[in-house]
Order: structure tokens, then C-alpha cells, then sequence
């Protein structure tokens, strides 16, 4: 008896839960339609969540999904629905009102190349949108100077040294362009050159005399990046970078411990690639790189989060956690957080800091490499960004950098070939008792970007 009485129980509740599953159902087509045809969109993605936790997902439920997320702004979300319409049924695309509402939202996504390959011929409705966007063109210029200038006894050698070499960053002026371009339907390219004027201070002592002078390095950088895209959710990107730096560094540069100048010249040369995939509102990566730069050997690998919290490009976040090695250096992180969002009509605000040593460290998601003279602690950044058009967008802001540069310290062991980078040429065969010394540098950066 207490058996039947058990099986008819487990009878019934499976029957309601069958009877709760199809009433669920029926529940959400008929409310999100109602609200759908109202324009009560909060309540359209309200019964989209809720469907998700029952696991029904069907055409017209992310077609009503699509069309609310639109039109409350959050466009990242909504082009994963629309993606999803199209995977389900490809006469979406012959839906005017659809492929109209997607291929803005890709465009206020700045997802062109997505945009060029499923709507080639489509006009939007949006008189405001460019619907002819190939890519962008920007100029920029740093100009950087050290704080404080290191005072002179900081600069002399330990009493039981034969030698000591320092060389440390006075100031830099760059000039940049570069440019984001659609090569085709699946292919972008980004494109960065810039030009330094780099004023050194070198400070040589031997056990004849101490000496200051100042050099001029001259650094140019080429950075070259395709993005692949495998499908509307995924990519690759490769990175490519080909580096020289020439100069007349003052001090000494063999084994025979004389102080003088000397030419000096060195190619360097990255490569990098990262896989990137994007889930509604979020974009995750994974990248690794590899360089030659100060010609010692570099690797690094990490990954990255772009994270859109209001669906679209008025608040944005970009994390991104490395670890890097140089030579025999140990393995270390290397963390990038940026922050940006609008403030007010036309104006966005920037904000970003990067924790650890970046000396030929490459921010593969900005496409810029750290090749410089010094190492860095921290580097905080702002910047201010003023739309003046569609097409016009301009720049400003600040740098500071803290940083060390090593004192090298000691006595030849052998002869070796000259080492690279900034610090130029010296033979340091021996140099495991060098002297760390801070100091830090602000900088101004400013441009313009065109976009066409």
C-alpha cells in the first residue's frame, strides 16, 4: 500500500513538472511576444533569462531578444542574438528591418570587417552611420622629460669597482601614424610607425675618471598586425614588428675599460599571434610573443578580457595579465587595466595603469612595444578624447612612468660581442652586483584620428 502511495506521488509531481515545463514555455512565447509588440524591451529580456534557465532557445524568442537589446542600447548583446537568428535561419537576412537594426549594431560595435562581409550592398536606415567605412588614419606626438635629474654621487662607482656605466632616458619626442584598415571581407590590418629623438645621459667611471655626457639615440618602430576573422565570434591576429635603433652612446663598450664614443647600431624584430572570441558583451584572448629586442631573447604569454558592461562603447574595460621572461630573468607578471567611458556630449575619458617591468614587453592588444632604456615599475595613463564628427576624433593626455635603471658594475671576465638596445654596447660579462637606481618620467601625448 505505502509503495503505491509512493508511486502515485512520484507520478503526479512528474506529470506537474511536464505540465510546468510546457506551461513555462507557452508562458514565455506568449509574454515576450506581448511585450515585444508593446516595446517594453526590459521585460522582452527578462522572459529571455528566464528561458535560458529552462533551456528553450528558438528563432523568433532571439529574434525579439535581438530586437530589445537594440533598442536599449546594449549592441554587443544584441549582435549575438542576431548571429544566433541567422544560425537558426538564414531568411533573416531577407528580413528588411532585421539586417537593417544588425548591421548597425555591428557599425556602433566598430565591428567593420563583419559589417563589409554580411552587408556589402545594405544601406542603412541611419542616416548618421557611415555606411562606407574602410578603416582610419591617425597622427600623434609624444613629447616626454624626466621629473628629477640623479644627482652626480648617485652616479659613481662603488669603492671596490674598477668600472661603473650608466645610461638613463632625458627625454623623448616621437611622432606616430598608423592606421586600421579593411583589406577584405575576412581580413583587417593594423598598421603603427613612429620615429624617437631620445636624449641619453651616459655617466662612465674607470680607476683614471668619472665623466658625463649627453648622446642622442634615434628608435623607429614598425608594428604590423592582420586580424583573420574565422567566423562572426572569433578571430586571430598576428603581430609582426621590425625595430632600429642608432646612435652615438658615450662610455665604455670593450674590455679595455676606456671611456669614449662609439657608433652604434641594432635590428630588432616580434612576432606575436592571439586567438580572440566574443561571448555577447565580452571579448576574451589569449596571445603569445616573442622578440628579440636589447638582442636578448623575450617571451611572453598572457590573456586578455574586453569587457563592454553597457553593451556598448560608452563604458569599457580592458584587462589584460601576462608573464614574461627576458633572457635568464625570471618569470614575471606583467598586469594592463584600462577603463575608459563618455562623460558628456562627444567627450570620452580614458584611464589605465600597467603593474611590472615592460622593457621589451609588446601590448599585443594595442599593438605597441616597450622597447626603451630603462625598466618600469608602473605606468599610469589618462586620456581625453573629443569627437568632433563622425570623422574626427581628437587626443590628449597624460603619462607618468616609474622606473630604474641599472648601474653596471664589475670587471670583465672575457671579451664578448657588444649587447643592444639603448644601453648600447657594453660588454657586461660580469655584472651580478648592479645598482638599481629609480627615477621616473612624465610624458604628454596627443593626436588625431581620421576615420574614412
Amino acid at each position: 500500500m505505502i509503495n503505491k502511495i509512493i508511486l502515485s506521488i512520484f507520478f503526479t509531481l512528474t506529470f506537474a513538472v511536464n505540465i510546468m515545463g510546457q506551461s513555462s514555455f507557452k508562458e514565455i512565447n506568449t509574454q515576450s511576444l506581448k511585450h515585444y509588440n508593446t516595446a517594453t524591451w526590459d521585460s522582452v529580456i527578462y522572459y529571455g533569462k528566464v528561458a535560458a534557465k529552462n533551456d528553450i532557445d528558438y528563432y523568433y524568442l532571439n529574434y525579439r531578444l535581438a530586437v530589445a537589446y537594440f533598442y536599449t542600447a546594449d549592441y554587443y548583446t544584441s549582435t549575438y542574438y542576431f548571429d544566433k537568428c541567422i544560425n537558426q535561419n538564414e531568411l533573416a537576412l531577407s528580413d528588411l528591418f532585421f539586417i537593417d537594426l544588425y548591421y548597425r549594431a555591428l557599425l556602433y560595435t566598430k565591428q567593420y570587417c563583419l559589417t563589409d562581409r554580411l552587408f556589402t550592398n545594405t544601406k542603412s536606415a541611419d542616416s548618421l552611420i557611415n555606411v562606407k567605412h574602410r578603416g582610419s588614419f591617425y597622427l600623434s606626438y609624444i613629447n616626454g622629460n624626466i621629473i628629477n635629474l640623479i644627482d652626480e654621487s648617485d652616479l659613481r662607482k662603488d669603492e671596490e669597482k674598477v668600472y661603473s656605466q650608466t645610461d638613463y632616458q632625458q627625454t623623448i619626442n616621437t611622432i606616430g601614424i598608423g592606421g586600421y584598415f579593411i583589406a577584405s571581407r575576412n581580413i583587417e590590418l593594423d598598421f603603427r610607425y613612429s620615429y624617437s629623438d631620445i636624449d641619453m645621459i651616459s655617466a662612465a667611471e674607470n680607476s683614471l675618471y668619472f665623466d658625463i655626457k649627453n648622446y642622442k639615440l634615434k628608435q623607429h618602430i614598425v608594428n604590423l598586425k592582420p586580424r583573420i576573422h574565422i567566423n562572426a565570434k572569433s578571430s586571430i591576429d598576428f603581430a609582426f614588428g621590425f625595430h632600429r635603433v642608432e646612435g652615438s652612446p658615450y662610455g665604455l663598450h670593450d674590455s679595455t675599460l676606456v671611456i669614449e664614443e662609439f657608433n652604434y647600431k641594432t635590428t630588432n624584430l616580434m612576432a606575436g599571434f592571439s586567438y580572440n572570441y566574443l561571448y555577447k558583451n565580452m571579448r576574451f584572448g589569449a596571445n603569445f610573443v616573442y622578440s628579440n629586442f636589447l638582442e636578448r631573447k623575450n617571451l611572453q604569454f598572457g590573456a586578455s578580457l574586453q569587457w563592454f558592461p553597457m553593451g556598448n562603447l560608452n563604458l569599457y574595460s580592458i584587462t589584460e595579465i601576462s608573464a614574461f621572461k627576458s633572457d635568464n630573468d625570471m618569470l614575471k607578471p606583467v598586469i594592463y587595466q584600462k577603463v575608459g567611458g563618455k562623460i558628456y556630449n562627444k567627450l570620452w575619458l580614458e584611464g589605465s595603469v600597467i603593474i611590472g617591468n615592460v622593457q621589451n614587453f609588446t601590448m599585443l592588444s594595442s599593438n605597441y612595444t616597450f622597447e626603451t632604456s630603462y625598466k618600469t615599475k608602473a605606468l599610469f595613463g589618462g586620456r581625453l578624447i573629443y569627437v568632433l564628427n563622425p570623422s574626427i576624433n581628437f587626443y590628449i593626455g597624460p603619462q607618468y612612468i616609474l622606473s630604474t635603471m641599472e648601474q653596471y658594475q664589475d670587471i670583465p671576465e672575457e671579451e664578448e660581442e657588444s649587447s643592444g638596445g639603448q644601453n648600447g654596447g657594453r660588454n657586461r660579462v660580469n655584472n651580478s652586483n648592479n645598482n638599481l637606481i629609480d627615477y621616473s618620467h612624465f610624458n604628454i601625448a596627443g593626436g588625431i584620428q581620421w576615420k574614412f
